[in-house]
């Protein structure tokens, strides 16, 4: 199906963001949304269906964050249908990439889709946000973190901090409210010990929400108390 779809996608990501698209990483691409599309009937991964949506909302939506990205070891946290990881991993195949999520038959699929597009150094993690910052094997390993869709960023911050490396990046695709969450994420900012570094606004036309990419920086190694237990930093927000 998506074959149908191959130079629009490459057209529209060249538009937005510049990259030319090879044809090894476009047929990836095609493959993901084939079994995107295929395995939704089954699991219920993505409410949006249409081949010219999902290479918008999903594919280069995720890609947005390529030219942010610094070091080798990229975490997607919440990772869900795969995004922004997948398409991140495709753009970039060098980074090492980490999927990682609560829920098992996502990351199933995931599976299926790392070893159909022969994705080399991609891995699945099946963990809540809250534990995976308390493992020694992640805490404090990643160079960049990447989020999209998972809670608000007061919330997002002590889930993705303490899994960076001091000097890393947490990069957090948000919509319209990106500004009000980064108003709300002050106190969280100053006790998790990390700055912002720019808000980056773009649009991909009248058919897309207007998106913002917030960069933020981890200055200082994230205090031992954070993540807090399961369900308390949703609940109860640093403030």
């Amino acid at each position: 199906m998506f074959k149908d779809y191959d130079s629009q996608m490459k057209v529209l990501t060249l538009a937005h963001l510049g990259y030319d698209l090879s044809e090894q990483q476009i047929n990836k691409l095609c493959l993901f949304g084939d079994l995107l599309i295929e395995w939704n009937r089954k699991l219920n991964l993505t409410r949006i269906t249409e081949p010219l949506e999902i290479i918008l909302k999903h594919f280069i939506d995720s890609m947005v964050l390529g030219k942010y990205i610094k070091g080798t070891k990229f975490a997607d946290l919440g990772t869900g249908a795969g995004f922004p990881g997948i398409p991140i991993k495709i753009l970039l195949p060098e980074l090492d990439v980490y999927l990682i999520d609560s829920l098992k038959k996502r990351l199933d699929f995931l599976d299926i889709v790392i070893s159909e597009l022969g994705l080399k150094n991609t891995w699945t993690i099946h963990a809540r946000a809250e534990d995976i910052g308390r493992d020694a094997q992640y805490r404090a390993k990643f160079d960049s973190v990447g989020s999209r869709a998972v809670a608000r960023l007061p919330v997002l911050l002590e889930f993705t901090l303490p899994i960076l490396k001091k000097n890393g990046l947490f990069l957090s695709l948000k919509g319209l409210q990106a500004k009000d969450e980064l108003e709300e994420s002050k106190a969280a900012l100053k006790v998790l010990g990390a700055t912002v570094d720019s808000i980056q606004q773009y649009s991909f036309g009248e058919s897309a929400e207007h998106r913002a990419v917030i960069v933020i920086k981890k200055e200082k190694d994230t205090p031992s108390i954070y993540p807090r237990k399961a369900g308390i930093p949703s609940k109860s927000p640093i403030h």
